[in-house]
């Protein structure tokens, strides 16, 4: 009878072995901030393969935002997605924001000094037929860039940012948005908005609302307005 005890002890360390090996249930498995659990020995608290207790955030959710905001619910050290003009490469890492060396370029000094005269101020307004498409607090993202010939955006971005959405919201762009070192903000330029339904910068789908205004850096005043509902 005395080796019981040890028997009992090894089928624990087996068991326990097994229990660790299983890893993290797949991301289909967590909806609604609760994860699919196993079941909890008795008196035991319920918590989640992060640590938390179950009904926190879902650790598989996307979240971010643009010039500097937060990383929603996020695990820490997670890479932000989504949230990055349209051209731009996924981000890298988990530095805030997309790493533009893999693309041979170099990111802005984040101590570099702005200047104040290369800006572009304004006011976000909805046209009344984009009006029921629009709510407040969803996503808009603000795009710079240099107009062609015609008038239309061309090239990179000169600076992006990441607003939450009201009527009448001022706004403010510079050079502090730059995303790539050495990016002047000047002369004749195209600010582009687009409210995004599902605050994806990438992905465009029916229903979201784009408006563009041409201007001159320095740019005072600026009505920036969503009126071009996307079929």
């Amino acid at each position: 009878m005395r080796f019981a005890p040890v028997l009992v002890a090894t089928l624990l360390l087996v068991g326990c072995g097994k229990k660790s090996q299983d890893g993290l249930p797949p991301a289909k498995d967590w909806s609604g901030g609760q994860m699919a659990e196993a079941q909890p020995q008795p008196g035991a608290p319920k918590t989640t393969p992060h640590g938390s207790e179950a009904g926190g955030a879902n650790p598989h959710a996307m979240g971010g935002s643009m010039g500097g905001g937060s990383m929603g619910g996020m695990p820490p050290g997670h890479p932000p997605t989504g949230d990055l003009p349209p051209g731009h490469p996924p981000p890298q890492g988990g530095a805030g924001g997309p790493d533009v060396t893999q693309m041979g370029l170099s990111a802005p000094d984040p101590n570099r000094k702005v200047d104040p005269s290369r800006r572009i101020r304004g006011v976000l307004k909805v046209d009344a037929k984009a009006k029921a498409n629009v709510k407040a607090g969803g996503a808009v993202f603000l795009i710079v860039k240099k107009a062609d010939a015609n008038g239309a955006p061309s090239g990179p971005p000169l600076a992006v940012d990441k607003v939450t959405y009201a009527d009448g919201l001022r706004f403010e762009l510079t050079e502090a948005q730059a995303m790539v070192a050495g990016t002047e903000l000047v002369g004749d330029v195209v600010v582009t908005a687009r409210y995004d339904q599902d605050s994806d910068a990438i992905s465009k789908q029916p229903g979201d609302v784009t408006g563009m205004v041409r201007v001159k850096v320095p740019a005072d005043n600026v009505e920036l307005k969503l009126d071009t509902v996307l079929p």
